[in-house]
């Protein structure tokens, strides 16, 4: 990828942007800057009653995210809890010295058919249908473990261009949404475990926080959701993890969507070669959609 462009055009558009050049991956080098950790008290956000579609793509494109509940049955969450625990390496090597145990795997969707079906849960799909329209896609996903103290930064995933200062500001003015990640939760959360944060609306800022831990006089506000719920939220929202203060380790599973004209994170399905025959034989028409060649308005 050619950066000296990408890097100048960010540059003149926002000082934020010098050298903030997109990854291969599809996440900013610089997802956020200076000192974002929040340190005071922290709001949960709503729980909703039951799922309405429309209310929560409305919420994608007001506050940024949306909670979805009940996704996992109780015995899919010990599936899944199962399921990490037994992958990867031992423990130990997970250790990160002076931080937290920290294991992600990433999903491979090519060999694994229970990660492929969190791909296309019917209320995930129409939500993103309503954010997306027909052109979206998986582009990679993540098992992911953490322990006592680990906390993040404020910070975005990703942020495919830059808005000029106040551009956002209009009220007719809709940011559209390039990238969305579902957190899939396999823990009842408390504060104590290191919850995920959002500031509510912060994609409006169109850019990285910058030593800053609010937005519009919004701060963050904790995702205290049940195990089996799902948070779905866009790329360019700001958000955490809270402090984990507890002797727990929290579980979570990440499917990262984005417009069609993104490249995904592992090879699709038409090369078929790298796929198991196990996996091709299963996948229904939807699932080879989203994992297959990116279709283009």
């Amino acid at each position: 990828m050619r950066e000296c462009g990408a890097a100048g055009l960010r540059e003149r558009l926002h000082p934020h942007y010098a050298g903030n050049v997109m990854r291969l991956t599809g996440h900013n080098e610089n997802r956020s800057f200076g000192d974002t950790i929040y340190r005071g008290e922290l709001p949960s956000l709503p729980y909703p009653e039951r799922f309405d579609p429309s209310e929560a793509i409305e919420g994608m494109h007001r506050d940024g995210y949306c909670i979805i509940p009940g996704l996992l049955s109780k015995e899919e969450v010990q599936h899944y809890r199962t399921k990490m625990e037994t992958g990867g390496g031992p423990d130990e090597q997970y250790e990160v010295e002076g931080w937290c145990f920290n294991k992600q795997l990433a999903s491979d969707y090519m060999h694994d058919l229970d990660m492929v079906r969190l791909t296309d849960p019917p209320e995930i799909i129409n939500v993103l249908e309503g954010c997306f329209g027909d052109y979206f896609q998986v582009i990679g996903g993540s098992m992911w473990i953490t322990g006592k103290g680990r906390a993040m930064g404020i910070h975005v995933d990703s942020l495919p261009f830059p808005l000029p200062p106040g551009a956002a500001s209009y009220p007719e003015f809709t940011i559209p949404i390039f990238m969305a990640t579902a957190h899939y939760y396999l823990d009842d959360l408390t504060l104590d475990l290191g919850p995920t944060t959002v500031i509510p609306g912060s994609h409006y800022a169109a850019r990285p926080p910058s030593n800053e831990t609010s937005f519009n006089g919004v701060g963050p506000h904790a995702v205290m959701v049940k195990a089996g719920d799902v948070c779905l939220f866009r790329s360019d929202l700001w958000h955490a993890a809270a402090m984990n203060t507890s002797d727990r380790r929290r579980y979570m599973i990440q499917v990262h969507y984005a417009h069609s004209t993104f490249g995904k994170w592992f090879p699709q399905v038409e090369w078929d070669h790298y796929w198991s025959p196990e996996v091709l034989a299963a996948l229904t028409p939807r699932q080879r959609k989203l994992l297959g060649r990116p279709r283009h308005p």
